[in-house]
């Protein structure tokens, strides 16, 4: 697959930032003198068993092919993690090993009946760019009223970032930013070149300092299942079991915040939701 200059940039960028963070002790060599930290670029391509020219070229952004089997080489040289690992063969324009094909179909009926049913747990279902395609009576007691936002807000990292009651939220806001753009970035993949994503990424670059200072960083995030925090207006602390599950077939993420069945937490979002006469209807 061709990859476009934005893509190259972006891998070299990735390249630099990992060879950068490695402590030479871990590889084998000896610290020395160093002007920059981590390892050089010489060291990391006798590791992986290129050319010091062919890897120069490869972090200056050339337009250079790069194998799956090379690729592999660098991932194992940088002892890359798993996701970091697929973030490289997707700057790279490869599949990564064990990915399968997304097609991008329309918000099943199904799907929206599934949320439905959720209740009184918040739930959404979200694209690969975050965006928030479809939710329930619960997410919007959660986090409001989504039907009056622009359709191009209705996307939880912008929000994250630009909207203060999201960033009100969060029991801890500075992890909650972090760990959503490095899961955006991991996510998004061979996507961070189109059009689409491009633009949500400058948008939120000319919006947000902090965004600017994390997105710079390239740090990347996998999801794990967990508990978190809130601290709402009218729920006051609560804790919700955060889960994700992706659709089969098509570039849907279900993302809900669980409540155990027949708890306070239960009851009180059932009679918020039933209190609400402002949200009759479920996200559309």
């Amino acid at each position: 697959m061709a990859t476009t200059e934005r893509q190259r940039r972006e891998l070299a960028a990735f390249l630099r930032s990992r060879r950068e963070r490695r402590d030479p002790v871990d590889f084998g060599l000896v610290p020395g003198r160093r002007r920059t930290p981590g390892l050089r670029r010489e060291e990391v391509a006798t590791l992986a068993s290129v050319s010091i020219t062919w890897y120069s070229w490869l972090e200056q952004a050339r337009d250079i092919r790069v194998s799956a089997d090379v690729l592999a080489s660098l991932a194992r040289a940088l002892h890359l993690d798993p996701a970091e690992t697929e973030h490289l063969y997707q700057l790279a324009g490869h599949v990564p090993p064990g990915a399968v094909a997304e097609p991008v179909p329309e918000v099943a009926a199904q799907h929206r009946l599934l949320l439905a049913n959720l209740e009184p747990s918040p739930a959404f279902l979200s694209n690969r760019r975050f965006d928030v395609l479809a939710w329930n009576r619960a997410h919007t007691v959660l986090y409001g009223d989504f039907a009056r936002l622009a359709p191009a807000d209705r996307n939880m990292l912008w929000l994250l970032f630009t909207d203060p009651a999201q960033r009100a939220l969060a029991v801890d806001w500075p992890a909650a930013a972090a760990y959503g753009v490095g899961l955006f970035r991991s996510q998004a993949g061979e996507l961070l070149s189109s059009p689409e994503f491009v633009a949500l990424v400058e948008r939120l670059l000319a919006a947000s300092p902090e965004f600017r200072e994390l997105w710079e960083r390239r740090d990347l995030s996998s999801f794990v299942p967990a508990s978190q925090e809130w601290n709402h207006p009218l729920l006051g602390r609560v804790a919700f079991e955060y889960v994700k599950m992706y659709a089969a077939d098509e570039d849907r993420t279900l993302v809900a915040h669980l409540v155990r069945p027949g708890s306070e937490l239960a009851t009180r979002l059932a009679e918020l939701i039933a209190a609400d006469s402002a949200v009759e209807k479920p996200g559309s």
